[in-house]
């Protein structure tokens, strides 16, 4: 039972706390914040985290696990194409960022704030790393299928999902009030689909 109430103060504490990483950024938060937000003494907290860094680590990691790999599976698990496969990444981007807001986000809010930090650059990199060499190996895949243009450069165009990706979801937490999901989704992907493919892709059911 100790273990069990142990696990989910933990878990609160790592909700907490990516709730204010992403509304105050990482340094603009405190482990009194967190503290207090949880409704702990500063002693329980350090009996489950060393650091406030050791607790955005572990957020990292969280957010490679269920959305990085999860993406990767998602999109994998399928027979179709390379655009079936890039449609599978939007769907799946979405369905996730309607359910995991803050986890979704966090990284393209805090991206600035910490690529220049040595205690996490280099997980930061390592995450977005797999993420590009992924989409850039579909988009590879595609052009041998003759579906995306053959001059497109498929690590460029990756980066541009990417880019598209976060600003996305920058612009919808700022203006989802005006926004329709749906209508918005589909506008990113009728937009990178339909920029990246060949003749052939364009014309071939999606």
């Amino acid at each position: 039972m100790k273990r069990a109430d142990g696990e989910e103060t933990k878990r609160k504490i790592v909700l907490v706390a990516l709730e204010l990483f992403v509304r105050k950024g990482y340094h603009g938060t405190s482990i009194t914040d967190i503290m207090n937000n949880v409704g702990l003494s500063k002693g329980s907290l350090y009996a489950h985290f060393k650091s406030k860094g050791e607790i955005l680590l572990l957020i990292i990691e969280q957010y490679k696990a269920r959305f990085i790999d999860e993406i990767i599976h998602f999109a994998n698990d399928s027979e179709g194409n390379a655009l079936d496969k890039l449609n599978r990444c939007i769907s799946f981007s979405a369905k996730f960022a309607s359910e995991h807001e803050n986890l979704c986000v966090f990284l393209t809010f805090l991206t600035t704030e910490l690529k220049a930090d040595i205690d996490f650059e280099p997980m930061l990199k390592a995450v977005y790393r797999d993420y590009q060499r992924f989409i850039s190996g579909i988009i590879r895949q595609g052009i041998i299928q003759g579906l995306v243009d053959k001059k497109t450069d498929p690590d460029l165009a990756a980066l541009t999902f990417m880019a598209l990706h976060d600003g996305m979801l920058h612009q919808w937490v700022l203006n989802r009030s005006l926004i329709d999901a749906k209508q918005y989704v589909r506008t990113f992907r009728e937009i990178f689909i339909y920029g990246l493919a060949s003749d052939k892709g364009r014309t071939k059911p999606q």
